[in-house]
């Protein structure tokens, strides 16, 4: 069983959907997403691929594809999702903790993270991702990431 919950934020005027009006004027400012996934927190063979590791992990909550708006940033956007992600974890049986796995060379999204209270675990060097070329044609490639993680506290961190 696979558990998603994406986490949007919203700038500007919603208008509600009707026959008369049938357009909806929303500016996402910026989104994320936190999901259950198997993940292999040990790092005790290294030389597996993640998608190996996988295999024989249990669940965890991962923060996934955060990002804001340009004109956004630095504004405390990305901070509220990773703890609306935080927030939405809480009832979910048998965690405690969340995860966010970062490309080692994202300066901004790793300083965040430490922002927020994660702790580096161990870079994953057997990561790909998928980029487009030159003639747009998507392809994979091979990427270190950092995993992060972060205890759970009772709930009374934040205030929404």
């Amino acid at each position: 069983m696979v558990r998603a919950l994406g986490m949007l934020v919203y700038a500007g005027i919603c208008q509600v959907m009707t026959l008369a009006n049938p357009l909806v004027l929303i500016e996402i400012i910026g989104c994320c997403e936190v999901i259950e996934e198997r993940l292999d927190t040990t790092q005790t063979n290294s030389s597996l691929s993640e998608r190996e590791r996988r295999k024989s992990a249990r669940p965890r909550p991962v923060i996934e594809n955060l990002c804001v708006a340009h004109g956004y940033r630095r504004s405390g956007i990305a901070i509220a999702l990773v703890h609306a992600c935080e927030k939405a974890v809480r009832p979910w049986l048998g965690h405690d903790e969340v995860f966010a796995q970062v490309e080692d060379n994202n300066a901004q999204a790793l300083r965040l993270f430490r922002k927020c209270g994660y702790q580096p675990l161990f870079a994953d060097p057997t990561c790909t991702k998928v980029i487009l070329d030159d003639t747009l044609l998507a392809k994979e490639i091979n990427v270190t990431k950092l995993m992060m993680r972060k205890i759970l506290d009772d709930g009374n961190e934040f205030i929404f």
